[in-house]
């Protein structure tokens, strides 16, 4: 990479860095162009060059952790897809519940961001809500898979889905606080335990 590439790609991290700053401290809302741009230390018309406005720059903040939750659940529906008994579910969904986990980990203020978000009635809680009904459907689609091969034992996957979703949610926000939840790579395991009467798993 060039010196020149390199720059920019600097100066978009900053952006990138002061934008995450700037929302968790004044709202999506609230925050604006111009205070990122003054607080990575450049010109208004500078961030034009790297994003086509505010709500581009909260939305590659966003990929981060929606993209790793879309990569992790793309991987559960391939060893889905390919499960042949319950046990082999189960361990999926432990495999897929330490995935999630590790994201939530690796995003921690992105997630935040989004927490604080998701509910408002402006574009930023609209792009949220596109993205968790992308999630909830991702979802819903491998366990119709594995419930119509008889893998699992559920009525309404959509209801599950909802369930363990806000669930899920739940826990990231608890981790983002700091909550004590024990060990990390025993979180995944803990969790299907306690969705496993609803998945239709002894």
């Amino acid at each position: 990479m060039g010196r020149r590439e390199d720059k920019k790609r600097l100066k978009r991290e900053a952006l990138l860095r002061v934008g995450l700053e700037r929302f968790l401290e004044h709202g999506y809302d609230r925050a604006s162009i111009e205070q990122i741009s003054a607080s990575a230390g450049m010109a208004r018309g500078t961030f034009y060059l790297y994003f086509k406005d505010k709500q581009a720059l909260f939305e590659a903040l966003m990929d981060r952790w929606h993209d790793g939750v879309m990569g992790v659940f793309e991987e559960v529906r391939l060893k889905m897809t390919n499960a042949t008994t319950r046990e082999e579910v189960g361990q999926i969904y432990q495999e897929m519940a330490l995935g999630l986990a590790r994201v939530g980990l690796a995003n921690q203020q992105e997630c935040l961001l989004a927490f604080r978000q998701s509910r408002g009635a402006g574009e930023a809680g609209v792009g949220l809500r596109a993205r968790e009904l992308a999630i909830l459907d991702a979802a819903e689609a491998f366990t119709l898979d594995v419930a119509h091969r008889g893998l699992i034992e559920v009525s309404h996957p959509r209801l599950i889905c909802l369930v363990v979703f806000g669930a899920v949610e739940r826990l990231f926000y608890e981790l983002m606080l700091g909550t004590d939840l024990g060990e990390i790579d025993k979180v995944g395991s803990q969790v299907v335990d306690l969705f496993s009467g609803a998945l239709g798993f002894d």
